[in-house]
């Protein structure tokens, strides 16, 4: 007599779902592997241009670098020398000539009340600007207020300083009240400011 023995363990339910959801697993792995692969390449596609872009920057600042150190040599020739400070000294010409005393009065002028009058003027180079001396001459201290308010808000002067503030009596007229300001002036462009 022959006894047959199975010892094989019946599938759980659990086991017969694993084997039914493997093959969906299995797709959605291999779209997520191909995803995966589409994202790698185009990062690499993106890396590869942009490691284009950089190289063509750098062989462009190779090329100014070498136009910079022969302008540079062109620079230091004699003749180079000569044309730079006959530049400067034409400069300095133009800028010379834009300054004009009446302008520098015109402008003080225009800052000044009623009450107020321009009793002296002088200027002098400072660098690239010019420094300027005046005294004004005012009927009351308000009028005089004024004046300075306006100069400290005006376009063409800046570092308003004030350097001697007095009276005087002029023969039968009250006392006069006179200040001295130095400034820095500022020459503008009278074409496009519109004056």
């Amino acid at each position: 007599m022959r006894i047959v023995l199975n010892l094989a363990i019946p599938p759980s339910a659990r086991e017969r779902y694993a084997l039914h959801w493997t093959i969906p697993a299995t797709l959605l792995g291999v779209a997520g592997l191909a995803c995966l692969l589409l994202f790698s390449i185009r990062s690499f596609r993106e890396y590869k241009n942009a490691e284009r872009a950089v190289a063509e920057c750098q062989s462009r600042l190779n090329v100014l670098t070498t136009q910079e150190m022969a302008l540079h040599r062109r620079l230091e020739e004699p003749q180079s020398h000569q044309l730079l400070n006959n530049t400067h000294f034409v400069n300095g010409l133009i800028n010379d000539r834009r300054f004009s005393l009446a302008d520098l009065a015109a402008d003080i002028t225009h800052l000044m009340p009623a009450d107020v009058c321009l009793t002296g003027l002088s200027s002098a180079p400072d660098g690239q600007q010019f420094a300027v001396r005046f005294v004004v001459t005012g009927k009351t201290e308000a009028a005089m207020e004024i004046f300075l308010s306006n100069l400290e808000d005006s376009p063409h002067f800046r570092d308003v300083a004030i350097i001697n503030q007095g009276f005087e009596q002029r023969g039968s007229n009250p006392e006069l009240e006179n200040i001295a300001c130095t400034a820095h002036y500022l020459i503008l462009n009278r074409d496009s400011s519109g004056e």
